[in-house]
């Protein structure tokens, strides 16, 4: 509110405002607020309306014709935005500003909103609009760049409970505490519906708002039970399940339940991984916090995360109508498994500083070169090459097919697996460094597949264990061309002769160095194959999987190899300069 009041002081008011925030911030009676501001006579301190001349008496009971309120979801048409504009040239009748309020203005359809984009953008000097709306993603940025976007926000739940407490004193109405947080913790931060609840609750409780007057208004849900919800899964016994199946009986929100446990699960995690300080951001009640610092100590992290991660999973479930008996049943079940699991004993990992691109190496790395020397590599002899025979005329018989050149199969041979090795002493951390930083000046689709992996390396194996939430990393690394460059990386570091193995899950893959220091050649055939022309008709498709073992030369054979891919068509196609063969007419 600065911005408004700076502006209405310094006389610089916009021709048109859009206010967006969630239901219940006050957004409309801002603006009600503005347009009496506006029109006031008696300005206080020169922004705030007195509420005593009779344009703010006119503007309050609203009965002023200067002051024109619109409903955008039932006067969405593009006709009622016509007439509109049809009344914005009439001067004002007796305030000195004509003031437009149109409520969820995101409802315009986009016929209106090119209506209305005329007018704001050339506005009568006496007119002011000001545009509500709970969406403003909705209004399309032509409006929303013509306008002074003002957002509003959820107002927190002791700011509720302040003006909650303030309305029932001076309404002489006696209230719990407890039971005006609990009204400000279900209206979710609007204060309009904070104030309804209050005036059924006073109504329910015969005049008082009492916690009881609250729980029945509510129909469960609240707070209080979801503690004693959550520490009766200390005890083994039929409690926690009996428990929720009477909340949902009474009438609780399936949603505001499983909404508030994992709330309470949130801050259980966050006091346990924090402690004290969180309870002083979070403003809680001293019941409260008593609570969290209590039962906080009879659950582990991981625990409490797992109940979270459940919780925000069910959700969506509970919005698309998922039953109250089915949703106790799961909820009951998934916290007494994860209550009843130990915490796990694993030994922590070894502490490695993250990879900074922009460090500079470090003195020990740039003293000695991590580089191994060149691996040798044996002489290739090529045979003998021999002559090509003359090929032999053949008449009167059928020419026979081509022959393909004989070559190595293709098919994939089945990976090796086995449990991965258990290594002692873990690579240093100079070295992995600098096999991250070598990846990411000159492979960095590698480094970031390998984001979160740890290495081993011992005389014969190189060993990379992706983490468990890396299945795509484990798949794309596990392809002949990545393994072949992750590999040459590093063997340039750590030396070459060793094997590398890929673990992810349990699952290894092992390749030979030698299977990844050369590839296959095709065998040349021993005598040229008969050249007949092509067949005219088109070969039948092939399902995915026959062309696997079709033999292909040249680039085709390097594409399928580095790719492993297959081939999936096979189409032979005649030329336009080829004759016709025998018995077929031209």
């Amino acid at each position: 509110m600065d911005v408004l009041k700076k502006t209405l002081q310094r006389n610089q008011t916009g021709h048109a405002w859009l206010f967006s925030g969630p239901r219940g911030c006050g957004k409309t009676t801002a603006a009600r607020l503005l347009a009496k501001a506006l029109n006031c006579t008696g300005l206080v301190d020169g922004y705030e309306p007195c509420g005593k001349c009779a344009q703010c008496i006119s503007i309050s009971s609203g009965d002023s014709l200067d002051v024109v309120e619109i409903d955008g979801a039932s006067n969405n048409g593009v006709e009622e935005i016509r007439e509109l504009k049809t009344h914005v040239s009439l001067s004002p009748f007796s305030a000195r500003w004509k003031v437009y309020i149109i409520d969820e203005v995101h409802m315009l359809s986009i016929s209106a909103f090119n209506a209305l984009l005329k007018t704001l953008e050339e506005p009568p000097p006496y007119v002011v609009f000001i545009l509500a709306t709970t969406e403003p993603q909705k209004v399309p940025a032509t409006i929303r760049s013509r306008c002074r976007h003002l957002p509003f926000h959820r107002i927190e739940v002791p700011a509720v409970c302040s003006r909650l407490s303030r309305v029932a004193s001076e309404e002489k109405i006696p209230f719990d505490p407890d039971a005006l947080r609990e009204i400000a913790r279900h209206a979710d931060g609007a204060l309009r519906d904070a104030l309804s609840l209050l005036e059924q609750a006073a109504s329910l409780g015969g005049g008082e708002v009492s916690k009881d007057a609250v729980d029945r208004l509510l129909g469960g849900g609240t707070l209080s039970e979801m503690e004693k919800w959550v520490s009766s899964l200390k005890e083994e016994d039929v409690q926690p399940f009996l428990f929720l199946d009477r909340m949902f009986r009474k009438g609780a929100s399936p949603q505001r339940v499983v909404e508030g446990v994992f709330l309470l699960f949130r801050n259980l995690w966050a006091v346990k991984r924090w402690g004290k300080p969180v309870l002083e951001a979070l403003a809680l009640s001293e019941s409260e916090e008593a609570f969290l610092e209590a039962e906080s100590g009879a659950w582990t992290q991981d625990q409490l995360s797992d109940m979270m991660q459940y919780c925000s999973k069910l959700i969506p479930q509970v919005r698309a109508g998922l039953r109250t008996d089915v949703l106790s049943g799961l909820l009951a079940a998934r916290a007494l498994e994860c209550r009843a699991t130990p915490a796990a004993k694993a030994s922590p990992p070894v502490a490695r500083p993250p990879f900074n691109p922009m460090e500079p190496a470090s003195e020990t790395a740039a003293a000695r070169p991590l580089v191994a020397p060149p691996r040798p590599v044996a002489p290739q002899t090529s045979p003998p090459v021999e002559p090509p025979r003359p090929a032999t005329p053949q008449t009167g018989s059928p020419v026979a097919p081509p022959q393909p050149a004989s070559r190595p199969d293709r098919a994939k041979e089945p990976r090796e697996v086995r449990v991965p090795a258990a290594f002692d002493s873990p690579v240093p951390d100079e070295i992995w460094r600098e096999v991250e930083r070598r990846l990411f000046e000159g492979h960095i689709s590698l480094y970031c597949l390998l984001v979160g992996a740890t290495i081993a390396v011992d005389e014969k194996c190189i060993e990379i264990r992706i983490p468990d939430d890396g299945a795509y990393s484990y798949a794309t690394l596990c392809s002949e061309r990545k393994t072949h460059e992750l590999a040459a990386v590093i063997d340039d570091v750590v030396g070459g002769g060793r094997e590398l193995v890929l673990a992810w899950r349990g699952e290894c893959s092992a390749r030979a160095p030698q299977a990844m220091e050369t590839k296959p050649e095709p065998e040349e055939a021993s005598s040229p194959a008969p050249v007949v022309p092509p067949a005219r008709d088109e070969a039948p498709p092939q399902s995915r999987g026959q062309g696997k073992g079709i033999p292909f030369e040249g680039i085709v054979d390097e594409v399928l190899r580095w790719t492993d891919g297959e081939v999936v068509l096979v189409r032979r196609e005649e030329r336009e300069d080829e004759p016709p063969l025998a018995g077929e007419q031209e």
